[in-house]
């Protein structure tokens, strides 16, 4: 079950909760008739019980919007919605304190799933400004409390599921902009106070096994943009739908910190897994130019504990990012990806160590672990005109490749390089043209200590030591070494001038 197609419910309702300053007269029947052309213009359908026009605005009641994508049907709904023109030229939406979501699937292509959530909401002010063409929506919340309703498999209940999260101090604010429905786009702004939540689940009857995970989010602000043609184009990809090329998505967080707890157990096995971090950024952008993940967070702890290991394992990292970005479509050019992993610091705890290295022969010392790529290629196919699986090929070809940086330093020891490299065209396996630079420093020390403590075989330590000398030249600093990698046309490779291949 998708979560995107439920997802494209909820936003549709967002843009219903807004408010802001006065740019005009806003006019409710006006505001009306843009949330019908705009649902439209997202692939829905929109149904009522009835309109009602009263002194100062509308009564609407029994709204209902159904988006329909291949085998799955999500439909949200709410009781009623006022609109209330003000003297200032504002409009104030009032909604029902509880929105219902309803998800389902054919049992077509597997089991068929039914999903019942509500939404209800305290001390939601909502306020619509501006004109037609700059439409802005402001609104606030105390909290916006999400919880499952019902959850059955082929008409069955599938033992308990409990989802409930809870959204705290909302502030937010969308800027709807474009004349034409079909080139609307939009801006977004957000504040939160911090999310709490639960999902607990447990076997059917006669089974046994349970699931927990709780979660806790500080104070968090956001900012997305885009079009409502790429939400309407991304909500119907599962069925068959083509992102068009003008495809334009992107958003932003940063929270002040997390945390989360998962327990699992059953008969046969247990496991718990706890996480905690001091805060992060988060970004996605997915548009012509491709798609990028871009996360990071500071003084992060994690530790695991399960049946099927004695110690709990603890791992910690002053800081840890990551960043990827690939291209989505053909371009007379090739087009620019990256990839990056940025880990200081890392530790784990002394019983892990203790387990490993208990005459604490190897150097403790926290690692580190950086990787720095980046280069270009060629798409051959556009990745946003359909399922990626059906293709036929790879779906482009590296034209080159710069490792910026590379750094990994554990126990003493550290390894670093940089280097370049080129691909020709038309390769049915890719042969890189180039060279990696290496430098290895504190192995040899490193080396001396694993065998003095017995966890190294003083053979296979000289034969390492062995084909370091054939392979690697002396730095100039003490138990250093230096090699190039060399990949040279034709598909032959090198280090240290001795061929590898």
């Amino acid at each position: 079950m998708s979560k995107m197609k439920s997802l494209s419910i909820s936003l549709s309702f967002a843009a219903l909760a807004a408010a802001a300053p006065a740019f005009a007269d806003v006019d409710a029947q006006e505001l009306w008739a843009e949330w019908q052309a705009q649902i439209a213009a997202t692939g829905q359908t929109m149904t009522t019980e009835s309109v009602t026009e009263t002194a100062d605005g509308l009564v609407i009641s029994g709204l209902t919007t159904t988006n329909v994508q291949a085998d799955v049907t999500s439909t949200g709904s709410i009781d009623q919605v006022t609109l209330t023109e003000n003297a200032d030229g504002t409009v104030s939406v009032e909604m029902s304190e509880v929105y219902r979501l309803r998800t389902q699937t054919d049992a077509g292509t597997g089991p068929a799933f039914d999903v019942s959530m509500e939404m209800r909401h305290q001390g939601l002010e909502v306020t619509v400004s501006g004109t037609p063409a700059a439409r802005q929506y402001d609104y606030s919340a105390d909290s916006m409390i999400f919880t499952t309703e019902q959850i059955t498999v082929d008409g069955e209940s599938e033992g308990m599921f409990d989802l409930d999260f809870t959204i705290s101090d909302l502030v937010a604010q969308y800027l709807f902009e474009g004349a034409d429905v079909d080139d609307v786009s939009f801006t977004s702004t957000s504040e939160l106070g911090g999310v709490t939540g639960t999902i607990d689940a447990a076997a059917p009857d006669g089974e046994a096994g349970n699931f927990k995970l709780s979660f806790n989010m500080g104070a968090t602000t956001s900012s997305g943009s885009g079009t409502l043609g790429s939400m309407a184009a991304l909500s119907q990809m599962s069925s068959g739908g083509v992102l068009p090329e003008e495809f334009d998505l992107e958003g932003q967080a940063s929270y002040d910190r997390l945390s989360y707890e998962m327990t699992f157990e059953d008969p046969t096995t247990s496991f718990n897994m706890a996480f905690a971090n001091e805060g992060g950024d988060l970004g996605v952008a997915f548009g012509p130019s491709g798609l990028t993940y871009d996360l990071s967070s500071e003084n992060v702890t994690s530790t695991v504990q399960t049946s099927e290991f004695p110690l709990p394992i603890e791992v910690s990292a002053a800081s840890a990012a990551f960043l990827l970005t690939i291209p989505m479509m053909p371009e007379p050019e090739p087009s620019d990806m990256a990839l990056q992993l940025n880990y200081q610091e890392l530790t784990v705890n002394d019983a892990l160590w203790g387990m490993i290295d208990p005459g604490a022969a190897i150097p403790r010392d926290p690692a580190t672990l950086v990787l720095d790529v980046t280069g270009q290629v060629q798409m051959l196919v556009n990745l946003m005109a359909g399922d990626p699986s059906a293709f036929q090929g790879p779906p482009g070809e590296l034209r080159d490749v710069t490792l910026n940086e590379l750094e990994v330093s554990v126990a003493g020891a550290s390894l670093t390089g940089d280097g370049d490299l080129d691909f020709a065209p038309g390769q049915m396996i890719p042969q890189p043209v180039g060279a990696i630079d290496l430098q290895l420093s504190g192995a040899n020390a490193l080396i001396e200590r694993l065998v003095g403590a017995g966890l190294l075989p003083a053979q296979q330590a000289a034969m390492f030591q062995g084909m370091a000398g054939m392979f690697a030249r002396p730095g100039a600093a003490p138990d250093t070494l230096e090699t190039t990698i060399d990949f040279l046309p034709g598909g032959g490779i090198t280090a240290n001038g001795v061929p590898l291949q």
